[in-house]
């Protein structure tokens, strides 16, 4: 009797552990969300509810649950409807940042191990806690959390894991800095994200300066032989230069992005054209110059050039003279036109000056080509 007794007891005791945060089931919604705080605790490991709070509180930001057991801690997001472990390294550095009321807000995955590079991530609202055994427990947000993800998170080359939090500074118009295992990553209001290969930097590098140069360099064209009308052409080719994020760098000297630009009513008959083409090389009208970093060449910043080139023709319908060899299609100056984008690191391999032809064609003998040289030079 007496054994059957202290077994009733002990069931009794594991019990009341276990599910007193549990409110009575006509408490409705509070009940489902107990119910999913103890399924995720269960499903996680995290042993018992712990001593110091038997039952479910709410949390600082509005329709928030929380409950803390042996191993961890399990938050209920409102806005997801659904229920996070949040392990104990984890919950510190969050609680540095305010818990759901800070800047993170609630999260939004469990402690999951990273796929890669041994190590543990909890996801929130805005931003994500990193944690690995050589660098410790870091948050990463924001800009930086952004730069870094495009550079792969912790599988990155030149990234890796966080080894600290971001920190203030006033240098050259940047403010902040987080230092990663093999580089850091530098912010300013204004300014573009700078990575230095320096993992232990706490000021941004000097940027290097070059004066990006498009210069035309020759054109020529043709008909068939049995074409009396010759070339005469108009229509427009333009140049414009991108980040890899797809963000424009401006015209130094705020010109048109059209480097000619020849109404139908005006084309370019064959004589007066190839005197008028005399004076490209030299014509600064047809030079626009683009000021571009270091870090814009690394990053597989790219010139894009747009044709749209018609030959007008007195006896038929014009010939559009199409690029034969693009990089793709975009619907620009109303219409879909072919481009070619080059990236600027293939005018580095090439002594910073390279020496380009693209080929047009109506597709049944008028054709057209343009040369032009792309240079680059510090500034």
């Amino acid at each position: 009797m007496k054994k059957c007794v202290i077994l009733l007891i002990a069931f009794i005791s594991f019990f009341m552990k276990s599910y007193a945060q549990l409110p009575s089931q006509t408490d409705n919604s509070q009940y489902n969300i107990a119910q999913m705080i103890d399924a995720k605790a269960k499903l996680r490991n995290l042993g018992a509810i712990h001593s110091e709070s038997p039952k479910m509180r709410p949390t600082a930001g509005k329709g928030g649950w929380f409950l803390r057991y042996e191993k961890g801690w399990v938050y209920y997001n409102p806005k997801l409807n659904q229920a996070f472990a949040i392990m104990e390294n984890m919950m510190k550095k969050w609680g540095e940042a305010g818990y759901e009321i800070g800047w993170m807000g609630f999260p939004i995955s469990d402690n999951l191990e990273t796929p890669k590079v041994y190590g543990f991530y909890t996801a929130f609202e805005n931003g994500s806690i990193y944690s690995s055994a050589k660098n410790g427990t870091h948050y990463v947000g924001g800009a930086f959390r952004n730069e870094w993800a495009k550079r792969g998170y912790e599988n990155s080359p030149d990234l890796g894991f966080p080894k600290t939090d971001e920190v203030a500074i006033s240098v050259n118009g940047y403010t902040r800095y987080q230092q990663f295992e093999r580089g850091t990553l530098f912010f300013g209001n204004g300014k573009d994200v700078l990575y230095s290969n320096n993992p232990n930097a706490t000021s941004p590098p000097e940027v290097q300066k070059y004066q990006l140069s498009f210069t035309p360099n020759y054109t020529s064209g043709g008909e068939p032989g049995g074409d009396l009308d010759g070339i005469d052409l108009y229509g427009w080719m333009d140049i414009r230069v991108y980040k890899a994020n797809g963000s424009e760098i401006n015209d130094i000297d705020g010109k048109s992005y059209s480097l000619f630009n020849i109404p139908k009513d005006k084309y370019m008959a064959d004589e007066g054209f190839k005197t008028h083409l005399s004076f490209i090389p030299t014509n600064r009208d047809f030079i626009r110059n683009y000021a571009v970093t270091q870090n814009d060449i690394n990053e597989n910043a790219f010139v894009r050039i747009v044709y749209w080139l018609n030959d007008y023709d007195k006896s038929s319908s014009d010939d559009y003279l199409k690029l034969k060899t693009a990089t793709g299609s975009i619907y620009y100056n109303n219409g879909n036109h072919p481009y070619k984008d080059i990236k600027l690191q293939e005018i580095v391999k090439y002594n910073n000056r390279t020496t380009r032809e693209d080929d047009l064609s109506d597709g049944s003998g008028d054709s057209y080509r343009v040369g032009y040289i792309l240079s680059l030079s510090k500034k």
